[in-house]
């Protein structure tokens, strides 16, 4: 239950406490308008080490328009971290507990955007708590692939109304380097409500030429099936070349050779298990990409949000998941 989550901060004994990671993540995607948003709340490094920061990042993509927001780096010391919320200057978000909501806060006058939203569930979260190997370290997650939403935001000159626009959230936590040899690729595809909620994930090396295990999570109208690994198939095409956000500003200054990468246009999956099938074709439109730099060892990470829109069709537990909407891919190295 969301109600019982909470940040997983590693004990004064723990020996890889300087490796520490612990997110939450929120996606938006506004059917009517076509505006995708995330909003991303992170510690990285020992809770007691100076030297370990919280990040908030906040985005929001516009058709036509473009991409509004930034990221912001604190000390550990200066962010309002509760246990299952962290709050910076101008980006917050929180679980919380006695409300059983997801509250989001965005406030960035100089990058044109503002979000105020509240999130309840609205389908059975899936737990992966088990210790997943990422490079050298771990990495487990919690997430809740579908969310009611109310509230609004404000991009540029555009105000949206959040009513009709779907969520998701996740929390990931865990012990890793950025700079290690190691990636992931991840996806959120949002048809309208009740139509279906598709995740998947799967971690790999920094070059993206070996796997872990792949989960395809797909939820629709209150059944939920996941199709694992041998199951999944992922078939990339075409390349999206032209990075048209890169934040921090600095680091992305400093790392002119990440400034044009070659990131898949177009991806396929199909997964089919003998019982279940489900088709999903996904185009990507625009990237944005966060740098993220580890606070205690030298190392660079390289998040690339990949928005665009999707179909699919298939069956799960006999209910038909035929539709089209709005995805983000992540592609991380």
């Amino acid at each position: 239950m969301i109600l019982l989550d909470s940040l997983r901060p590693p004990s004064l004994l723990d020996p890889s406490a300087g490796r520490y990671k612990d997110w939450f993540h929120l996606n938006i995607f506004d059917h009517a308008s076509g505006g995708v948003g995330l909003i991303n709340v992170s510690l990285h490094g020992a809770p007691n080490d100076p030297r370990s920061r919280a990040v908030g990042a906040a985005l929001v993509c516009l058709p036509d328009t473009g991409w509004f927001g930034n990221v912001e780096i604190r000390g550990i010391k200066d962010a309002a971290i509760g246990r299952s919320g962290i709050g910076l200057e101008r980006v917050a978000l929180a679980v919380r507990h006695e409300s059983g909501t997801i509250t989001a806060a965005v406030r960035d006058d100089y990058n044109s955007l503002k979000v105020s939203l509240a999130a309840t569930a609205a389908a059975p979260t899936v737990s992966g708590e088990e210790k997943l190997p990422l490079g050298n370290g771990w990495i487990s997650w919690y997430a809740v692939p579908r969310l009611s939403l109310s509230g609004e935001w404000t991009a540029g000159n555009q105000r949206t109304d959040l009513q009709t626009a779907s969520g998701y959230h996740d929390h990931n936590w865990g012990r890793w380097s950025w700079g290690d040899d190691l990636g992931w690729e991840w996806g959120c595809f949002m048809t309208p409500a009740p139509g279906a909620a598709i995740i998947l994930s799967r971690t790999s090396d920094r070059a993206h030429l070996h796997f872990g295990n792949t989960s395809l999570v797909v939820q629709a109208e209150g059944r939920s099936r996941t199709f694992a690994s041998a199951a999944v198939k992922l078939n990339y095409t075409g390349t999206l070349q032209t990075i048209k956000r890169r934040i921090p500003g600095a680091l992305a200054a400093l790392h002119q050779d990440h400034a044009e990468v070659r990131l898949p246009k177009s991806l396929k999956i199909t997964a089919d298990d003998g019982i279940d099938q489900v088709t999903l074709e996904f185009t990507g439109l625009t990237v944005a990409q966060l740098i993220v730099g580890d606070p205690l060892v030298r190392g660079y990470g390289f998040i690339h949000e990949i928005a665009g829109e999707f179909k699919c069709s298939g069956r799960i537990c006999d209910v038909r998941v035929d539709g089209t909407g709005l995805g983000v891919m992540e592609h991380v190295y």
